[in-house]
């Protein structure tokens, strides 16, 4: 009995170790101590489902979301969601990305009926508070202040080549990007960008969209363009 009892403290152990190393904004922003006390009771009611421990800790968003200790700190969730879509990010399959050249190719009209396929590291995370500026601010060595924390901030996560991306949308890039990523072709996800923000420019979102990798081929009718 007491062998399993420090083989279960071992595992405790190991899996709280792992999600340091998958939450590291988190952890920054709660401090190691409490971070670790709340991680501990965390693996133990969250076993993993998965030997790939990158993925461990999807449920870890819900449980900040719903700790009253924490409610000073509503947008921690929605960085636990973030950190937790960067790592899938980052394992997910290589794929090609629709280049300029390529783009150029497609008349206008056609582009017009262009259907887009994700690539599959390409995901958006919104949330009521600016989590893109906490991340980047607290990813570096020593952290920044964040004056704003309310101010709603979506994020385009990709992974161009090797390294994940984040890109901050304003609302017609938002729209813009979860249109096509729903399947609609490319002429009314623009309308559906205008209609969220009549300022939209949508040379700049096509050059953000082709910059990140966002997706990795155009369909036109039943021809797809890789």
């Amino acid at each position: 009995m007491r062998r399993y009892g420090v083989y279960r403290n071992n595992v405790t152990v190991g899996l709280v170790r792992a999600m340091e190393a998958n939450f590291p904004i988190v952890r920054r922003l709660l401090g190691a101590t409490y971070f670790e006390g709340f991680a501990r009771q965390f693996v133990q009611k969250h076993p993993p489902r998965s030997p790939l421990m990158f993925l461990y800790g999807n449920a870890f968003s819900a449980c900040l979301a719903e700790e009253d200790d924490l409610r000073e700190y509503p947008y921690l969730a929605d960085i636990a969601q973030l950190e937790q879509q960067v790592r899938v990010a980052y394992h997910e399959a290589d794929a090609p990305s629709v280049s300029a050249s390529e783009l150029a190719q497609i008349s206008e009209d056609e582009l017009m009926q262009a259907v887009f396929v994700s690539h599959p590291a390409m995901a958006v995370v919104s949330s009521s508070f600016a989590i893109h500026s906490i991340y980047s601010a607290n990813r570096a060595d020593i952290p920044e202040a964040v004056e704003n924390t309310t101010e709603a901030q979506s994020v385009l996560v990709t992974r161009p080549k090797h390294e994940v991306a984040l890109n901050k949308l304003n609302r017609g890039q938002l729209a813009f990007v979860q249109s096509l990523a729903s399947g609609r072709a490319f002429g009314d996800a623009a309308d559906a960008a205008l209609d969220a923000d009549e300022n939209f420019d949508l040379t700049i979102a096509i050059s953000m969209m082709l910059s990140s990798g966002a997706f990795k081929s155009i369909k036109i009718g039943n021809n797809e363009h890789v």
